[in-house]
């Protein structure tokens, strides 16, 4: 991808192929595009037009490489299935990197929106779900994710970003029981993260 592309420019270029879900395009720590990013379409149709049309599209200058992804490591439930609709088309080339909220905010159920079950331990993710505030900015969802696993089994981690593609400094952790989310309440809340006192409670 050329480096000055946003989740916003993905998600309008691919948008052209289907109904677009999500796009994200991958952040380092500084902020700045990897080069490469996802697409989620709504379904297995749009993400093969979305490839006929864009491996090997010139954008920018620059040649793009289309093909299909698997589900991120987050959003791998081994007790659902994922259906045709879940095909995801990587651009870039390169191992995709799912930072989180690319064009959908954080309120977004991505399990329920992909069609996966969730854990028949709970009847939803109230008792599981955690916002995680006065993030630091540099904080990817991968930081957020390796941090929180010392208290459990994470279902997926998020940090919000902005239409600038930057952290909004709070993000939302999915624990699959409740009680590994009461840990991490418990073991982060007001716990100082690169400076930074986070202000761990249960998301509503």
């Amino acid at each position: 991808l050329p480096y000055r592309v946003r989740w916003q420019d993905l998600k309008d270029l691919f948008r052209k192929a289907g109904t677009v879900l999500r796009a994200d395009v991958s952040l380092g720590p500084d902020n700045r595009s990897r080069g490469y990013g996802t697409v989620l379409l709504a379904t297995a149709e749009d993400a093969g037009r979305a490839i006929d049309m864009f491996n090997g599209y010139s954008w920018q200058t620059r040649i793009l490489e289309v093909r299909p992804d698997r589900l991120p490591p987050d959003l791998d439930n081994p007790m659902s299935t994922a259906g045709p609709s879940t095909t995801i088309p990587t651009v870039g080339g390169l191992l995709p990197s799912f930072a989180s909220l690319g064009g959908l905010g954080p309120d977004i159920d991505y399990t329920s929106l992909l069609g996966l079950d969730r854990p028949s331990s709970s009847s939803g993710t109230g008792g599981r779900n955690l916002f995680v505030g006065n993030l630091p900015f540099h904080c990817q969802w991968q930081d957020l994710k390796d941090l929180f696993r010392q208290a459990g089994t994470i279902i997926r981690a998020d940090v919000a970003l902005g239409q600038d593609g930057r952290s909004r400094g709070f993000g939302t952790v999915v624990f699959a029981t409740e009680y590994d989310a009461d840990r991490a309440v418990k073991m982060f809340n007001g716990y100082e993260y690169n400076g930074r006192a986070l202000k761990v409670h249960y998301d509503k």
